[in-house]
């Protein structure tokens, strides 16, 4: 009797493992699929670095855009620039309380949205990869609190 309840889990084991494999390799195939499609995008939005790279001092200062628009695998960057990220990494640390809402939209761009929580203003801002910040005002419309998309350090 033990024995056949030994053969029986056996071939549920072995059924278990055939439908993890099945779904191992059907993962695999679809992950595939999409590195495909992402290098063929990366191909196609892919431009030298001088032409579309502004110097580090104009990327420091300029409004954040959407990460998701810049190609993955962008050619070396040139001494003196930053990356897109690092540039809006730069920018977040420097949002300090009691700013005005132009000094967080000359450094940060416009939010992705605008709310009214418990009658304070913030604005949240959406980096597809990257995470979520937020930035709360006063009343005045001043900057009471941050939160970088990056966590504390960012």
């Amino acid at each position: 009797m033990a024995l056949l309840a030994l053969a029986g889990s056996a071939r549920a084991a072995t059924a278990d493992e055939a439908a993890l494999a099945r779904t191992v390799e059907a993962l695999t195939q679809r992950v595939q699929q999409l590195e495909s499609r992402l290098h063929e995008l990366e191909r196609r939005v892919g431009a030298p670095a001088a032409a579309t790279t502004p110097p580090a001092a104009a990327v420091a200062t300029a409004p954040a855009a959407p990460l998701a628009a810049a190609p993955l695998a962008a050619a070396p960057l040139a001494a003196g620039q930053m990356t897109p990220e690092a540039a809006l990494r730069l920018n977040w640390s420097k949002i300090e309380r009691a700013q005005d809402q132009d000094a967080v939209l000359a450094l940060l761009g416009e939010p992705t949205r605008k709310l009214k929580v418990d009658g304070r203003t913030v604005w949240y801002y959406t980096y597809p990869g990257l995470g979520v910040g937020s930035v709360f005002f006063t009343d005045a419309g001043r900057v009471s609190s941050r939160q970088s998309p990056f966590g504390w350090g960012g």
